[in-house]
Formats: C-alpha cells, sequence, structure tokens
C-alpha cells in the first residue's frame, strides 16, 4: 500500500466536468493499494471467481500476462464491502464496516459468498462505517481522486497528454477490449497503477451532488441513488478514464468493467 500525505485546502475536480467543477478537499493522511485488487487477491479472500474475463470461460489474457493477477470485476458494492471487512479479519485488524440485518449484525468472518445480496437491499445499503477501526475499507471519492492526481493537477493519472496516455492506461482501443494484469502500465506520481482505466473502481461515498467546499474527509450523501465509481475502465474513451470523471452505479450493479 501507499501512502498519501494529508493535506488542507487542496484542490481537485475540473471545470470541464459538470458534476465536479474545481474545488477544495482537505483530508487525513491514508494508505491505499498500489494496484486494483487482483483475481488472485479476491480469490484468497472470498474463495470464488466471481470475474467475466476468466480464462476458463475463453477470455483468457493476452499472451504475457497472468489470468490471476487481472483485476477482478463483476462485484458489486455490497461484494466490495464485505470483501473489506474479510481482508481486515483474515490480517488480524478491524473491520471497518458493520450491516445489520433483522436486528443482528453480521457475522462477516462466516458470511457466505453466496449470502451476499445481489438485490437491491435496505440494511446493505444503510451500512455503517466506523472511522475508528484500523481494516481495510474503499476509498472516498475525495480520497479516490486525490490519489489519482498523484501530486499533479494532471488530467489523466499519470499524465495530462492524451497522446501519452497509452503508456498509463488500458482504455479503449487500446485495451483489446479486455482487462489486462495490473502494473502492466506506468504509475501516477504516487506509485500508483491503472488508476485511469482497465476497470473502474468502487468509492465508499453515494453519490451526489458535491459542496464546495468539501467538509473534512468528506464521505458522501446520506442518501442517494448508487455508489461513487471513479477511474473508468477497459472500453472507456479517453474523457471517461480522466482522473476528474464522477459516475455512479447501483449498489447491486456488479459489472465486468467495476472492480
Amino acid at each position: 500500500m501507499i501512502d498519501i500525505a494529508a493535506v488542507t485546502n487542496g484542490s481537485v475536480g475540473d471545470n470541464s466536468q459538470s458534476n465536479n467543477n474545481v474545488h477544495t478537499v482537505s483530508l487525513t493522511a491514508y494508505r491505499i493499494g498500489e494496484t486494483e485488487v487482483t483475481q488472485e487477491l479476491w480469490q484468497a479472500v472470498m474463495g470464488n471467481e466471481p470475474s467475466y474475463f476468466d480464462e476458463s470461460s475463453g477470455k483468457e489474457p493476452v499472451s504475457g500476462e497472468a489470468q490471476k493477477k487481472r483485476p477482478v470485476e463483476n462485484v458489486n458494492w455490497y461484494h466490495a464491502i464485505a470483501f473489506c471487512n474479510k481482508l481486515s479479519i483474515a490480517c488480524n485488524l478491524e473491520p471497518c464496516y458493520t450491516v445489520t440485518a433483522g436486528g443482528n449484525q453480521i457475522d462477516f468472518s462466516t458470511l457466505e459468498y453466496s449470502a451476499i445480496p445481489t438485490t437491491d437491499n435496505t440494511d446493505w445499503n444503510n451500512a455503517a462505517w466506523d472511522t475508528g477501526k484500523n481494516g481495510f475499507r474503499l476509498p472516498t471519492e475525495a480520497e479516490w481522486e486525490w490519489a489519482a492526481m498523484g501530486g499533479t493537477e494532471d488530467k489523466w493519472a499519470g499524465t495530462d497528454t492524451e497522446s501519452e496516455l497509452i503508456n498509463y492506461a488500458w482504455y479503449g482501443v487500446h485495451s483489446g477490449s479486455k482487462t489486462h494484469e495490473v502494473k502492466k502500465k506506468q504509475p501516477n506520481g504516487y506509485g500508483l497503477y491503472d488508476m485511469s482505466g482497465n476497470v473502474f473502481e468502487w468509492c465508499w461515498d453515494r453519490f451526489g451532488p458535491l459542496p464546495n467546499p468539501l467538509p473534512a474527509d468528506y464521505s458522501g450523501h446520506a442518501s442517494g441513488s448508487g455508489q461513487v465509481v471513479r477511474g473508468g475502465g477497459w472500453y472507456s474513451s479517453s474523457s471517461l478514464v480522466a482522473r476528474a470523471f464522477r459516475s455512479s452505479s447501483a449498489s447491486i450493479a456488479g459489472d465486468n468493467n467495476i472492480g
């Protein structure tokens, strides 16, 4: 994981984005994984392989790339927070998320993958994040974008020049219509890979209009229609893999371009 220093009144967003104009952000120091979560790590933690891009189904990686090191995808937001809790438990850390169903907190140490909802579920939509816990979690949208900037104001994660984007991102016509092993492109200024392209990444926040300035350590709206996804994917145009592009997806929307 990569250490990201605290920031006070930093600048994120881009005025070319109608729903993400330039605004200020203040964040406590945090850490973020240098790559997208791989199929290998997901298998070790969750005990299954849900990805659409799986060599056993004829969607093999390109020559020279390892299947198990492609990003996991086809997982919804409920799966993502369950993964974070299960990884925390496996590493003897404190799970960050609680989900209460029928008056009882779900025990993530025994939760079966098949028990994680794939249809809209109020209990899981109301998952709570305890910021005092030290386990793994999804980044907030603000944390994601600050990390993607890599200490610059570049339009994409790693470059400000579209002709160079192919060196940093798997996207559009340059992806071969599939995901790729992580860390095959160049990293951004913070040493993070595939922040633009390969697969969109789930964030913690519910999607909604952004206040300006953001409250410190802003974590999204109290309610909203879906969760934030960031970074663009293997099929996306260059505009959709821009670090300031923001979109949302329903919590239940596991797709082959979201990981």
